[in-house]
């Protein structure tokens, strides 16, 4: 066999393993958040079972929630903005540097127990014994979930830079 026939075949090998991959993970991700239209919205009202009563009240959690958290990340852009300013002065201003990475901290703590809120507000939409049941095994599940999407989102992020 020639140089250029095994050239070509390892080519269309590998093209043909990275399409692979590439469909093998949509399908994963869709599986795993709930198709690529619901996501974790999709997710719970699935897991949990919900009625349409149910949903309604869920989508208003929804919004509020995440209307909540787009103004705490718009916090955390405004103090990371102004962080990195810092990087443009002469000398850095310790105390200005420490106050605006305390602001991230307190940022990211107000992020955690927002979505914890968020998730209690969800539990007390469940009003029979076999969705609590299963809220308590959505509950096990949520670390894993939110934690690989974060992965997720940073993996693709540094993609994109």
């Amino acid at each position: 066999m020639s140089k250029v026939k095994i050239l070509t075949i390892s080519v269309l090998v590998l093209v043909i393993l990275n399409l692979g991959m590439i469909a093998f993970c949509r399908i994963i991700k869709q599986k795993e958040f709930g198709g690529r239209d619901g996501g974790p919205k999709q997710m719970i009202i699935e897991k949990l079972h919900f009625n349409d009563q149910q949903k309604e009240a869920l989508n208003a959690l929804v919004v509020v929630h995440k209307s909540n958290i787009d103004a705490i990340e718009q916090d955390i852009r405004g103090a990371k903005e102004n962080l990195f300013a810092q990087l443009l002065e002469p000398q850095v201003n310790q105390k200005v540097k420490d106050s605006l990475v305390r602001v991230l901290g307190d940022s990211q703590i107000k992020i955690e127990k927002e979505h914890f809120d968020h998730f209690q507000k969800i539990h007390s939409i469940c009003n029979t014994p076999e969705q609590k049941e299963d809220f308590r095994a959505l509950v096990k599940e949520l670390g894993k979930i939110f934690s690989k999407r974060r992965m997720q989102n940073k993996a693709a992020n540094k993609v994109a830079n």
